[in-house]
């Protein structure tokens, strides 16, 4: 997948160096393509509820290409608008260690305390549309931008294998702990507790390399529970951020 991206984004400097000759920037409203990929997933919020202190996590994303279009409206030399339309998959696997966390188990509804390792796995797969402000410094080379998104998931996974460590369905009764190794519970599932749609604020900076082809970085993270309010799985939050690494090339300007 990831060649693929960079074989894309090649293509698209080559044809953009001998095709096209540089000129002055837009005046009223360009239409682009773009590829990316993206670095995240959804994260404990409050971090400290389940990350900081004697808790830590250890974290792998898997890197799928980000494909879409752009429009983009012009607002004199500086100001610009732009709307995106984005198809993408965020992934991502970790190991976490924590000292109490609870989980209720979506099958029987039972909430369990652990402490020790669990494995997790969660993937998205989104539609996500950014409308955003830019503002271009200069002769218009280097831009940042600040806006929001909303993103219709139409899959989400999100699973955890707990073990090696222990386990209690009563965490006030230290006599209550039982020793659990991997594979003992199970892997908890908890797919049909999240929710279909995100939203959040976005923001970045894009600098053009050449005429019509551009290259971003931006980060997003998502102001709701990546859960289903009827659907509580764990003791706190999850919500979505990542970062996105793009290369677009404006195909059409006038």
């Amino acid at each position: 997948m990831l060649n693929t991206v960079l074989s894309l984004a090649l293509a698209i400097c080559t044809v953009s160096a001998f095709a096209l000759q540089p000129g002055k920037d837009p005046v009223k409203f360009a239409v682009g393509v773009h590829a990316g990929i993206d670095i995240g997933g959804a994260v404990p919020y409050p971090p400290g509820k389940a990350i900081g202190g004697e808790n830590k996590m250890s974290a792998t994303p898997r890197l799928t290409p980000a494909l879409g279009l752009s429009y983009t409206t012009m607002f004199g030399k500086h100001w610009s608008a732009v709307v995106e339309s984005t198809y993408k998959t965020v992934a991502l696997d970790a190991q976490t260690w924590v000292g109490q966390q609870g989980m209720r188990d979506p099958d029987d509804g039972t909430w369990q305390y652990f402490r020790g390792r669990a494995d997790a796995s969660m993937s998205f797969s989104m539609l996500e549309i950014p409308v955003y402000v830019r503002y271009a410094f200069g002769d218009g080379t280097n831009k940042v931008f600040l806006g929001g998104y909303y993103a219709r998931v139409f899959k989400g996974k999100f699973e955890t294998t707990p073990g090696p460590g222990m386990a209690t369905p009563t965490p006030s009764d230290d006599k209550s702990w039982s020793v659990v190794n991997k594979g003992d519970m199970g892997t908890l599932n908890f797919d049909s507790g999240l929710d279909n749609w995100d939203a959040g604020i976005i923001v970045g900076y894009e600098r053009r390399i050449i005429n019509r082809v551009n290259l971003s970085g931006r980060f997003s993270a998502g102001f709701k529970d990546i859960f289903r309010r009827d659907s509580r799985y764990l003791e706190y939050a999850m919500f979505h951020m990542r970062g996105t690494l793009m290369l677009s090339y404006m195909f059409m300007r006038k």
